[in-house]
């Protein structure tokens, strides 16, 4: 990835993470949040302590508007056939799930959280947000779902 990443992504990108092949995500959604929101990196996944241990886990922890945030990064990606609707609703059934196990057992202690998605095209874009507007309530919980587009960015999708 040849671009000027701030130190917080560069940060993301140097130090171990719990595994998983979404590095590349993680640090382009926090370079997205210092950029359009001034962000700064509190803590890295394998910062954040839980109790008990075990569970889901938050991708990074940051500041934003002096509020600590937690953050959780997905990608909206089928490799064969369409994305549908059934996808997009068993992606943030799962995610936000393990968005609320975090937050409880997270002792960060951060006001809210945010599940960064990213898409592919509008169309994926689309189906995201209609799933998520028919997800009920304490599902969604205290979470604020961005969804971001991309262009020419196919490396975000494969797995690293």
């Amino acid at each position: 990835m040849d671009m000027n990443l701030s130190v917080g992504a560069l940060n993301i990108m140097k130090v171990p993470n719990a595994g998983g092949s979404s590095i590349i995500s993680e640090v382009l959604s926090f370079e997205l949040l210092q950029r359009c929101f001034q962000a700064k990196l509190y803590k890295t996944e394998m910062e954040v302590s839980y109790y008990p241990e075990g569970g889901s886990i938050t991708d990074y922890v940051c500041d934003m508007f002096n509020t600590k945030i937690g953050v959780s990064v997905t990608r909206a990606i089928k490799f064969h056939g369409d994305y549908t609707h059934d996808d997009a609703e068993h992606l943030l059934t799962k995610k936000l799930k393990g968005i609320v196990q975090s937050s409880r057992n997270s002792l960060e202690k951060w006001a809210k959280q945010i599940l960064h998605v990213w898409a592919p095209d509008k169309h994926t874009a689309n189906i995201v947000t209609q799933a998520y507007n028919k997800m009920h309530n304490d599902v969604k919980s205290n979470t604020v779902v961005i969804v971001t587009t991309t262009q020419a960015s196919s490396f975000i999708y494969r797995n690293r």
